[in-house]
């Protein structure tokens, strides 16, 4: 037969003690028993604390709100990061593709172990791509417009050669430079889709990335003058369709 309060241990003391009133309670009315359910559900439904509720929830949603706003407007925009989702847009599943039979290289995920994969530091893209996947002639095409210079800094003073741009997690350009790297990573991506190219980068087969320089592109028309009210003439045309047997 256990001895008294062996079945429950972690008690000091198993008499029973009444509990010491906290000192906060004594600024509470000793008396309670003229309290009721039907007077507190009175004041909890009453059309002052009715519109008390209403108007904190509120004013907790529109605060939320702009903060969420003035965080999205104060912060920098990440140059040509690859977008993992775009608003609006739902990743469709494929069957086969052209990514089902082929092989895929990879550069590793420093610049050592891509030196070490014969990987090479593609402007154009900001990545470290496979050789055989390499595009000089986009490349070049995208640095005839002259705003790809990279710098160490955000003010832009300290240049970086292409060499430091590789060996950096970061650097800076300008926001013309995405746009360009955009548009010309378009013109890449017609061409060896066009051409069936057999070796594919990931970033032009990366519909994530699509998706990202798309969606970027119509959000910079609403940086300047209000393309929305613009009129612009638009002619009729007629095209056909290749089908593939």
């Amino acid at each position: 037969m256990p001895l008294q309060g062996e079945s429950e241990p972690f008690l000091k003391d198993p008499t029973p003690c009444t509990p010491r009133r906290p000192r906060w309670a004594q600024f509470l009315p000793q008396d309670t028993s003229h309290y009721s359910w039907q007077s507190l559900r009175n004041l909890t439904f009453s059309p002052f604390f009715s519109h008390f509720i209403v108007f904190s929830l509120t004013s907790l949603v529109w605060t939320g709100a702009l903060l969420l706003v003035l965080t999205k407007a104060l912060l920098p925009l990440d140059h040509r990061a690859t977008a993992t989702a775009v608003a609006g847009t739902s990743r469709v599943q494929y069957g086969i593709n052209i990514t089902t039979t082929a092989r895929f290289l990879s550069c590793g995920r420093t610049t050592a172990e891509a030196k070490q994969r014969g990987c090479t530091y593609d402007i154009l893209s900001n990545h470290w791509v496979p050789g055989i996947c390499m595009d000089e002639a986009a490349v070049a095409e995208y640095q005839a417009d002259g705003t790809w210079f990279g710098f160490a800094d955000e003010a832009r003073r300290q240049r970086l050669t292409i060499a430091a741009m590789s060996e950096h997690d970061y650097y800076y350009t300008n926001e013309r430079d995405h746009i360009v790297h955009c548009a010309i990573l378009w013109r890449k991506q017609f061409r060896a889709f066009f051409a069936q190219r057999q070796n594919l980068d990931s970033i032009i087969a990366s519909e994530e990335h699509t998706m990202h320089c798309s969606q970027f592109l119509m959000d910079m028309a609403d940086q300047g003058p209000d393309y929305r009210n613009m009129p612009i003439k638009t002619f009729v045309g007629h095209t056909g369709c290749w089908v593939r047997d």
